[in-house]
């Protein structure tokens, strides 16, 4: 957005960001974990709910989310996955024209510089992708060939092609991911939309600046915000629009602290309401199902660290070059969906590799119980986790104030499994997930499914419809793709909180641009269309003010 709205050279732009700047752990994709709880992450966590995160410690899932220039780009796993193209024209058969796949796929590549050879082989490219864009498009290049092709022959077994592009005409199958990376390192939006352009005149960055509220008058006409740099409380005034770009939690967080959002939630707290409305509902997310663990005959040893960062220094190869086995994924349709729902995400341990195993299991938030059970599957095992992710949920969670102070995380209701199908279609890729380590491929490796050691769970016949039940509710995790909370949708429903042009409904100059507004989450890793989402925003914005 601040890159796209300072091309006009007679609009300035103040852009606060609650955080600072990336760090060089952030460019190496192998370390995607290692700024995870530390002050480059917001450290999140859920209310507890029965019907989920029951294997997290106190109950309570950990969502990290990014805060520092970028954001969650800065954070994630790189992976660039556009979604479904019926997820965008569901957008606009919810009413919000202008949202189609034919009027995203423009804006898909507006931003892209594809430069994956694998990609750029098929003849056709041209027609999904783009090159010269500021965003930076590469296949990983971690050496994992012999596990692509291991699981490439066991989809084929099942009866799914394998294909280089998920970002194509193919949507179901087993495929080669491309990344947001540039030479190896990431490449996040702080990185192709700022560093280049951070000297324009007409952009000033704060950093270090959380923003508290966003002020508005008598007439409901947002005018500038109210933040927080340096232990000092100052005020900024926008002469056109403020827009909220802050995320699928900050943004309805600072739109009720703002006076924005449900009456009987705001009254509660004492907080003057200046719009009714239903924000902080609609609240979606892709879970990941961690708990079927398969062990492989196969002898690899844990690479040396400093051999591995070296190569990764000098020839932008090894073991750093790649977040793990996620640069490879499956893409099914359970029974009773239209199009693909499930994603299958791809991890390994060599044997004995508790260290890096533990730390992993603890930094995401796993209590011991699970964390020495699976240290134990590994003390002699190589082990794969075949990680099943929901993309269509039909279950809705909710954000809520937890006080009317801004430095007070909110409260995160994500719901998960409530709606009985999302179990349904969790047991139904497991299944699939069985079926695969089955297949003649995985066989050849005496591939076996292990029985984690979870008390609650091991009342149950393993491998039980009601043993799969217990696990799913004690190894879902998220995914980190919260999206929804700001939901887009006519002026004439009441459950959008902004219309199709991204203005906030009732009040004047305010607009949210970020994963927040999507009505319906996309069928993969959120990243990319939340890039979209911000280019189109940009052209409306534009248009609005008679610049094109």
């Amino acid at each position: 957005m601040a890159n796209r709205l300072t091309e006009n050279p007679d609009w300035n732009v103040l852009l606060l960001e609650a955080g600072g700047n990336p760090t060089v752990t952030t460019e190496v994709p192998g370390l995607a974990a290692a700024v995870v709880r530390t002050d480059l992450d917001w450290q999140y966590q859920t209310e507890p709910d029965p019907s989920n995160c029951q294997g997290s410690a106190n109950k309570s899932c950990y969502w990290p989310r990014g805060k520092m220039l970028g954001g969650s780009s800065s954070i994630n796993a790189m992976l660039y996955v556009r979604g479904n193209p019926k997820d965008f024209d569901d957008w606009e058969n919810m009413g919000n024209p202008g949202w189609s796949y034919k009027d995203m796929l423009p804006y898909f590549q507006k931003s892209e510089d594809l430069r994956s050879e694998t990609v750029l082989k098929n003849r056709q490219v041209f027609r999904y992708h783009n090159k010269g864009g500021y965003l930076k498009i590469e296949s990983f290049k971690r050496n994992i060939n012999f596990f692509t092709d291991l699981f490439s022959k066991g989809f084929h077994e099942l009866s799914y092609q394998s294909f280089s592009d998920v970002n194509a005409e193919h949507h179901e199958g087993f495929f080669l991911l491309q990344g947001t990376l540039e030479n190896a390192r990431r490449c996040s939006t702080a990185k192709a939309f700022l560093r280049d352009f951070q000297k324009r005149p007409n952009l000033k960055i704060s950093t270090n600046s959380l923003v508290l509220k966003v002020l508005i008058n008598d007439k409901n006409t947002a005018y500038g915000v109210e933040f927080s740099k340096k232990g000092k409380i100052l005020r900024t005034l926008a002469t056109k629009e403020v827009i909220l770009s802050a995320g699928s939690i900050n943004s309805p967080q600072l739109l009720m602290l703002s006076g924005i959002g449900p009456r009987r939630h705001l009254n509660k707290l004492g907080i003057k309401v200046v719009q009714n409305s239903k924000v902080g509902y609609n609240l979606q997310d892709h879970t990941i199902m961690r708990g079927f663990i398969v062990t492989l005959d196969i002898h690899t040893s844990t690479p040396d660290p400093i051999e591995s960062m070296f190569q990764f220094l000098i020839n932008s190869r090894g073991e750093f070059s790649g977040p793990n086995f996620l640069s490879i994924a499956g893409f099914i349709k359970t029974s009773q969906a239209k199009s693909h729902n499930i994603q299958f995400y791809f991890t390994s341990q060599a044997a004995n590799s508790s260290t890096i195993l533990q730390r992993g299991l603890r930094t995401f938030g796993y209590d011991e119980v699970i964390v020495r059970s699976l240290v134990k599957i590994n003390a002699n095992n190589f082990v794969i986790s075949i990680t099943p992710s929901l993309v269509q949920p039909k279950s809705r969670g909710r954000i809520l104030l937890k006080s009317t102070n801004p430095f007070d995380h909110p409260l995160i209701y994500p719901r998960y499994f409530s709606e009985e199908q999302d179990i349904v279609e969790n047991l139904e890729a497991i299944e699939f997930a069985n079926k695969l380590v089955n297949t003649d491929a995985l066989k050849r490796f005496n591939a076996r499914v292990q029985r984690i050691d979870i008390p609650e769970c091991n009342v149950f016949q393993f491998q039980s419809e009601p043993y799969w039940r217990c696990v799913i509710k004690y190894m879902s995790v998220t995914v980190y793709h919260p999206v929804g909370t700001c939901r887009m949708g006519p002026r004439g429903d009441r459950d959008s909180v902004v219309d199709p042009q991204l203005r906030v409904i009732g009040i004047s100059s305010l607009r949210v641009v970020d994963g927040s507004v999507m009505p319906k989450i996309t069928s993969g890793n959120t990243n990319a269309p939340i890039i979209a989402v911000a280019e189109k925003a940009s052209d409306l914005i534009k248009n609005h003010w008679g610049f094109c």
